[in-house]
């Protein structure tokens, strides 16, 4: 696998998000911005923190504003970041009234020797350090009962971000509203250090999307990127991280996807049929959300 060298930017929007004209026009107006951002030498976790808030804040996924309640009509988010040099993490779960969680999780980042914080504890800090909507419920789905019984299994749209920058540190954020048919309390991959996100200078960097049992029994992302740096042979970076994933599919009947970075080389990968990803290096852009369109 040849590396790419120079930072890059890697974002995916969920496993079964498609490319709507309106994620077309979103996406078009984020990538120059990203390419500046780059251009700017912002650090990874900055830079990552930007690109999934910017995701939150559109609507337009399972994640941030577009979060979908959970069985009893609560929405509940989770979020999780890594740095890859110092390999400091933090995921939070569980947490109401704050849409943009990726923000929320970086102001919280390296202050606790902590890696995992639920709803309980977070909201009452952030209530106190500006976030006054904290822990209050947002207005959700008249009646979740029928919610979930049109939407059926849907709640694709986690979103998250793996970024190397200009020192070639690597950060990695994952954010969700979780998945349809959730019990209360239900707390997926996303959060979860080494499970959703997980970044290592050394190993690499990756941030997961799709049904969340199957990935954390799996192992989750840093099973994942082991397996990529042990492989015995070598080959585009996408191949291995797919056939890491339909090894999950054919195992527990679940789809899933990631974006990442392995010796070097960003990859995409997913077994559902649609996965919105996007890459930025340098001036380079790239959008798709079939699996056949990778430039990798």
């Amino acid at each position: 696998m040849d590396p790419i060298s120079g930072p890059v930017v890697l974002f995916h929007c969920g496993t079964g998000s498609e490319l709507t004209p309106g994620v077309r026009m979103f996406l078009g107006e984020i990538l120059p911005e990203i390419s500046g951002r780059i251009r700017g030498r912002e650090g990874a976790l900055d830079l990552a923190v930007w690109c999934v808030s910017r995701l939150e804040e559109s609507g337009l996924f399972n994640a941030g504003r577009g979060a979908i309640p959970q069985a009893d009509g609560v929405v509940r988010r989770d979020a999780g970041a890594m740095v890859g040099d110092s390999m400091k993490a933090l995921g939070i779960s569980q947490v109401r009234g704050i849409p943009l969680m990726s923000r929320l999780v970086a102001s919280l980042h390296g202050k606790s020797a902590h890696v995992h914080l639920s709803g309980v504890m977070v909201e009452p800090w952030a209530r106190q350090n500006g976030w006054p909507e904290a822990g209050f419920q947002e207005e959700g789905h008249p009646d979740p009962l029928s919610f979930w019984s049109e939407a059926g299994e849907s709640g694709s749209g986690t979103v998250g971000c793996v970024v190397r920058d200009g020192d070639g540190h690597l950060a990695a954020v994952t954010s969700t509203g979780g998945i349809g048919r959730m019990w209360p309390g239900r707390i997926g991959d996303s959060p979860i250090v080494g499970g959703g996100f997980y970044a290592d200078d050394t190993l690499g960097a990756i941030s997961m999307t799709g049904v969340g049992e199957a990935i954390l029994t799996s192992g989750g992302g840093v099973a994942l990127l082991v397996s990529m740096a042990h492989a015995a042979t070598e080959g585009p970076a996408s191949d291995c991280a797919r056939a890491w994933l339909e090894r999950v599919q054919k195992r527990f009947g679940a789809t899933a996807g990631c974006v990442g970075i392995s010796r070097g080389q960003p990859f995409f990968a997913h077994t559902s049929s649609l996965m919105v990803r996007g890459y930025v290096g340098g001036d380079r852009f790239f959008v798709a959300d079939r699996a056949d369109r990778d430039p990798f």
